[in-house]
């Protein structure tokens, strides 16, 4: 639904979030099975925001995925070292609602299909970093956000607070 390399880079934080847009491919209106939408557009987005996605990470927990037409949140709750409750909702205009026979399954089905694979890879992730052989290696340059997040809870600790993660240099990148 969205090129994986689309948005480029995530935006520069001002807080504690991290995170960016990716833009839809063309022809798909929302992120679900289908790339159709089946409720209206939120109101108040910007010229080309109807073919952009926003995702936020706001420290701690929460995740924040802005479509066009509908809002979702992930808020985690850790409840133990290896284990983490999720909870999602989905948010959309309110004539969405109030529409006859709207049906929200078109967005939840598809986030269903892509959570359980992303939990997936996180409790194989999960399985390999408890693993005595275990060894940490550098991350992707890619994995900027990743690198953020990391900062954040590290200053969090170290300084007794959160601070705003800084970008890697380049070079550091590698």
């Amino acid at each position: 639904m969205s090129p994986p390399t689309s948005g480029g880079d995530n935006l520069e934080p001002e807080g504690a979030w991290i995170g960016g847009p990716m833009d839809l491919y063309e022809g798909v209106e929302t992120m679900s099975l289908d790339g159709k939408s089946h409720a209206p557009n939120l109101p108040g987005l910007a010229e080309g925001q109807d073919r952009t996605v926003y995702y936020f990470q706001l420290f701690p927990n929460l995740l924040i995925s802005l479509h066009p037409d509908y809002v979702m949140t992930h808020r985690l709750e850790p409840l133990a070292p290896d284990r983490t409750r999720v909870e999602c909702e989905w948010l959309f205009a309110p004539e969405s609602l109030g529409r006859e026979g709207f049906d929200p399954s078109y967005a939840s089905d598809f986030w269903d299909v892509t959570n359980r694979q992303d939990w997936h890879a996180c409790e194989a992730v999960q399985r390999g970093v408890s693993s005595r052989g275990y060894r940490r290696g550098p991350l992707s340059p890619r994995e900027d956000a990743v690198y953020q997040l990391i900062t954040m809870v590290a200053n969090g600790y170290l300084e007794g607070g959160v601070a705003r993660p800084s970008s890697r240099a380049p070079e550091a990148a590698l």
